[in-house]
């Protein structure tokens, strides 16, 4: 494959997924629980203008760093309240981070290498997940990836500003998500300082500047934390009694989730994240598990030599999973912030494989797999378009279209291996996202209420009208949505009643009870509610779907 082809193939890769995801971040609502909790602590950030003090619903909010919410507000400035302007600023990040990984794999590889990591990386189910479903992950990848490129660059070149850049990397990644920003990028250096002997590099005197950097970036953050919790012992938080924001920050919520301090534990398997990792990293699984073993095979072989590779990569992506995996709580996304690294180990099998042709027979047994896996991709898509959320069958015309396109790469003895094992996989993979965004998250969502419910009395009058959730809570995306102020109320309400200017919002377990204490009470709507986050095999099923809503009155007194 000539090195234009190869250029003209990326950039039109890069720009099919640009536009595909950026759909995807305008067209699909916010989901519950973390990204539209999120987005209205943002939203109430914004309103009230306390920027250093963060709260939900009127409460203490201690569980993340106030980055994302901060990047979020300063959208909301320039676009307004919208979900999009929510998702933006950590799209751009996730950009960043993707283009780090691109600029970090040249300093050790060569140019076809660092452009396949970094389309393995733009292309992934995880990159999917962090534009859709924006967390502090998101921010933390970018960051993080971003610290790693300068760190590297100050390592080879000794140039003082990569040092400070990488400094802000890393505290901008700690602003994300707490120590885990510093963690990676220490561990990773060190095995590589370590592997190859190089111990004065544990001691230069460029690391003082560095943190200091680092810490004027959290300082706002933590006066926040000190005048919001350690000024005021009398505060419980998540069952805390008088706890000290810095302490929780910079040790209770990460270390504290392996030493057991962390009340949180939702006891997963001791593998949980890395058959989580096997999905997220979709299409390039069947690829990335080769390549591990290609890679640390040759790092140790090369291990007796003196000129040594780098270990970084290796390191980093191993040593993190690891302890990641020893959290007593864990959820899936919490390996998207070595995704990076998997992508660089992968593009140099595959750049081996497709361009210099090495260990050609195994890697046929591989594409075997691979194709199996895309065929997976495929009936998935064909099950939602005719099954799960039926629609007419002109929708699913792309799809044929592209598995015919995708099975005549693969038969065609004229097309280049290249072709049949990369272009297969995004193709394959860009018509799944968009099956995803314009069928499946558009159907799904329409039983997530907290939108229909927020439309619907956005457009009632008068304006001043008052909205309570009695003995019930509606998704944080509900209130996000809504643009009048929700107040959440398990108690009497009588005092908040007003006729004609109040609207009720309970579930069927409270309605009777609701008639009885408040006469003139009438239901306006009725609507059906589902954890759109929390999938089962009952609710996929159109036949039981009915059998998993709850019910969400609207009433009006």
């Amino acid at each position: 494959m000539s090195e234009q082809s190869f250029n003209r193939f990326i950039g039109v890769s890069f720009t099919l997924l640009f536009f595909v995801f950026f759909g995807c971040m305008v067209v699909i609502d916010l989901m519950n629980l973390d990204a539209s909790q999120y987005a209205l602590i943002s939203k109430e950030m914004f309103l009230s203008g306390s920027y250093l003090e963060v709260y939900c619903r009127d409460a203490d909010f201690l569980d993340k760093p106030p980055l994302l919410f901060w990047l979020a507000c300063l959208s909301f400035k320039v676009f307004g309240l919208y979900d999009w302007a929510y998702r933006l600023p950590s799209f751009l990040i996730l950009l960043l981070g993707i283009y780090s990984l691109f600029r970090f794999s040249r300093l050790y590889y060569d140019l076809r290498t660092s452009k396949l990591a970094a389309l393995i990386m733009a292309s992934s189910v995880a990159a999917y997940c962090m534009v859709t479903d924006v967390r502090t992950d998101t921010n933390l990848t970018g960051w993080v990836m971003f610290s790693i490129w300068q760190l590297a660059e100050f390592n080879l070149k000794l140039r003082f500003k990569n040092i400070l850049l990488g400094a802000v990397g890393i505290g901008m990644a700690m602003l994300s998500k707490g120590p885990i920003g510093l963690v990676v990028p220490v561990v990773a250096f060190s095995c590589d300082f370590i592997y190859k002997k190089q111990w004065k590099h544990f001691f230069r005197w460029q690391y003082l500047p560095a943190l200091v950097v680092i810490a004027l970036i959290l300082l706002p953050m933590s006066y926040g934390l000190y005048t919001q919790y350690d000024l005021h012992p009398e505060k419980e938080v998540y069952g805390l009694h008088g706890p000290s924001g810095l302490r929780f920050y910079f040790w209770t919520q990460s270390f504290g989730r392996i030493t057991g301090e962390n009340y949180w534990d939702n006891h997963p398997d001791p593998f949980f994240l890395y058959h989580s990792f096997l999905w997220s990293f979709l299409p390039w699984t069947v690829f990335f598990i080769p390549a591990y073993y290609r890679e640390l095979r040759e790092k140790i072989k090369s291990f007796r030599f003196t000129a040594k590779p780098e270990v970084i990569v290796i390191s980093g992506f191993t040593l993190i999973l690891f302890l990641l995996s020893r959290s007593k709580y864990q959820l899936p996304h919490y390996t998207f912030l070595i995704h990076p690294l998997a992508a660089l180990i992968t593009a140099r099998y595959l750049s081996a494989q497709l361009f210099d042709k090495q260990g050609i027979r195994a890697f046929n047994v591989v594409r075997g797999f691979q194709y199996f896996s895309l065929a997976l991709v495929f009936i998935v898509c064909f099950l939602i378009m005719l099954y799960v959320f039926p629609a007419p069958f002109l929708y699913s015309l792309p799809i044929l279209i592209s598995l015919a396109f995708c099975f005549y790469l693969v038969v065609s003895k004229k097309i280049q291996m290249f072709h049949k094992t990369v272009t297969v996989s995004l193709i394959t993979m860009l018509t799944a996202y968009l099956v995803l965004s314009g069928r499946f998250y558009k159907e799904l969502l329409k039983y997530q209420s907290d939108w229909p419910l927020a439309t619907f009395i956005n457009g009632q009058t008068p304006k001043d009208i008052k909205i309570i959730e009695y003995q019930t809570s509606c998704g944080y995306a509900f209130d996000f949505y809504c643009n009048r102020p929700v107040k959440h109320i398990f108690a009497d309400i009588s005092k908040e009643l007003v006729k004609n200017k109040t609207f009720i919002i309970l579930e069927k377990d409270h309605l009777a009870d609701c008639f009885k204490k408040y006469p003139g009470v009438s239901v306006i709507k009725i609507y059906d509610d589902f954890s759109v986050t929390q999938l089962t095999p009952e609710f996929l099923n159109p036949k039981t779907r009915a059998t998993t809503m709850r019910t969400k009155y609207l009433l009006k007194y």
